[in-house]
């Protein structure tokens, strides 16, 4: 039986922007691999998520622009962590 998720049909699955109650993470040198990381994300998480660029202060002063992917629910944040091979090739 096919298992339809009600974020899916409604197209509110993905956001643009990381809302302040989400669980983020920065991610690095990965910008060609956004679409590959954001497949996998659909394939094996269900809740709410978004991958953004914000700015960001390094510990020179620099404002530098960072990609975001935060996750609603921690638990998929720490199962993205931990499964993605996208990022854990490049970190």
């Amino acid at each position: 039986m096919l298992d339809l998720n009600p974020l899916d049909v409604l197209n509110q699955r993905f956001l643009k922007f990381i809302p302040p109650h989400f669980a983020k993470m920065r991610l690095s040198k990965i910008d060609f691999q956004i679409n590959e990381i954001k497949d996998w994300i659909d394939v094996k998480c269900k809740n709410r998520y978004s991958i953004s660029k914000l700015p960001q202060i390094d510990e020179n002063g620099k404002l530098n622009i960072s990609v975001f992917v935060g996750f609603e629910d921690h638990k998929e944040l720490t199962f993205f962590m931990l499964g993605c091979p996208f990022i854990r090739r490049n970190q």
